[in-house]
C-alpha cells in the first residue's frame, strides 16, 4: 500500500562527521524517565548524520548524510534498499516525486541530480552551482535555490535548466503560492515567482529571517523566524496577516492542532498561539534544555526534539507524557505513523516505534 509522502526538517549546517562519531552511544532511559513510551521495533543506521529534509514515501524512507550518499530504507524491517554516493556534499536533504529523487549539493561542484527511487541508479545530474536549500516541485518545473541567491528552474526529465532569476539567498524551500506562483522567502524579502518563467511577481519586506519550512494553516503559512516571532503570512498576495512574539528566535517550524499553533524558541519555550483571537503567543511551559528539532504532533501530543537526544511527548497543557533516547542532537522531526513513529537521531541513526 502507498503511504502518503511525510517530510521531516532539518534545522542547522553540515558538521564534521568524524566529530558526529566520537561521541558515544546514548545511555537508556529508566522505566521511571520513558514514561509511558512506544515501544522500539527496530534501529538501524544509514550514514552518520542526515543533511536536510528526508522524506517517507510508499514504505520506504529517503535521507541524504554527509558522508555524500543519499540513502532508501525499508520502512516495515529497517533495511538499507540502496545507497547511492554523489559527487559533492548534498545540500537541503532530498525530495522524491514519482519514480525519481532528487538531491542537491554543494561543494566541490555543485550540482542536482536525479536518481530512480527503487535502485538508486543516476538518470541525470545538472551543473547548476552549489545549492543552498532543499529543492521543491511545482507544475512540473524542478525549483532549485543556489547558494549565490538565484531561483533556478528545471526540467525534472533533464535537468536543463530553463529559467534563473535573482531573488537572495534562502534557506528554505519555496512552496507554492497559487497554481502557477510560489513564494520564496529569502534573508530580506518575500517574493511571488512563476514557475514557468522565473518571473517576479510580487515582493515584499520580509517579517523576519525564516530558516525552517513554512507549514499550511487555514488558507495562509506559518512560519518562525529569527527575530523572535512566529508570523502567518497570505500566500497569494504575501500580505501579513498576524504575527505573535516570543522569548528567543523559531528556529524549527511550528506545528498545529485544529485552530491552535504550537511554537518553540531556542530557548525551549513552547507557546501556544490562538489566531482566532488577538494573536498573542502564551507560554505553556519552560523548559531546561534547548528544542533542536520542529514541533510534531502525534495523536494529539506535541513531540520535542533536543539537543540531548531525548524526545519527549508533551501534553497541550505542556505535561510530559513520555521520553525515549536517540543519538543527539535532534534535529529531524518526528514523523507519526498509523501505528507509531518514525525518529532520527544525530548519527545517522533510525528508530522506528510502535505505540
Amino acid at each position: 500500500m502507498r503511504r502518503g509522502a511525510f517530510s521531516l526538517a532539518l534545522l542547522g549546517g553540515v558538521v564534521n562527521a568524524g566529530c558526529v562519531n566520537m561521541r558515544p552511544p546514548p545511555a537508556p532511559l529508566s522505566p521511571e524517565v520513558s514514561g509511558n513510551a512506544p515501544s522500539q521495533v527496530w534501529t538501524t543506521t544509514a550514514g552518520r548524520r542526515f543533511t536536510g529534509r528526508v522524506v517517507l514515501d510508499d514504505e520506504t524512507f529517503y535521507g541524504a548524510g554527509v558522508d555524500r550518499k543519499v540513502y532508501a530504507v525499508e520502512l516495515e524491517s529497517g533495511a538499507v534498499r540502496w545507497s547511492s554516493r554523489l559527487s559533492g556534499i548534498i545540500a537541503g536533504g532530498v525530495l522524491v516525486s514519482g519514480d525519481t529523487v532528487y538531491a542537491g549539493t554543494t561543494r566541490p561542484q555543485g550540482r542536482v541530480f536525479a536518481l530512480d527511487r527503487l535502485t538508486g541508479r543516476k538518470y541525470w545530474q545538472s551543473g547548476t552551482g552549489p545549492i543552498g536549500a532543499p529543492l521543491s516541485m511545482w507544475h512540473g518545473v524542478l525549483l532549485a535555490p543556489g547558494q549565490n541567491g538565484e531561483l533556478m528552474g528545471l526540467d525534472p526529465r533533464t535537468g536543463t535548466i530553463q529559467w534563473r532569476r535573482k531573488v537572495g539567498v534562502t534557506r528554505v524551500a519555496a512552496v507554492p503560492a497559487d497554481s502557477t506562483a510560489v513564494l520564496v522567502a529569502t534573508v530580506d524579502s518575500l517574493f511571488l515567482v512563476g514557475v514557468t518563467d522565473g518571473k517576479v511577481r510580487q515582493r515584499t519586506p520580509t517579517p523576519g529571517t525564516i530558516l525552517s519550512p513554512w507549514i499550511k494553516f487555514g488558507n495562509g503559512l506559518v512560519a518562525g523566524t529569527t527575530d523572535s516571532l512566529v508570523i502567518a503570512v497570505r500566500a497569494d498576495d504575501l500580505e501579513v496577516r498576524w504575527r505573535a512574539k516570543v522569548d528567543a528566535p523559531v528556529l524549527g517550524s511550528p506545528a498545529a492542532i485544529g485552530d491552535t499553533v504550537y511554537a518553540a524558541t531556542r530557548r525551549g519555550t513552547l507557546y501556544r498561539i490562538d489566531p482566532d483571537s488577538v494573536p498573542l503567543a502564551h507560554a505553556i511551559v519552560a523548559l531546561d534544555w534547548p528544542v533542536t528539532a520542529p514541533v510534531t504532533v502525534l495523536r494529539g501530543e506535541i513531540l520535542l526534539g533536543g539537543a540531548d537526544g531525548a524526545i519527549r511527548a508533551l501534553t497541550p497543557e505542556g505535561k510530559e507524557r513520555w521520553r525515549v533516547q536517540v543519538w543527539r542532537p535532534v534535529e529531524l522531526a518526528p514523523v507519526a505513523l498509523g501505528d507509531g513513529l518514525l525518529a532520527a537521531g544525530g548519527n545517522g541513526d533510525l528508530h522506528r516505534y510502535r505505540q
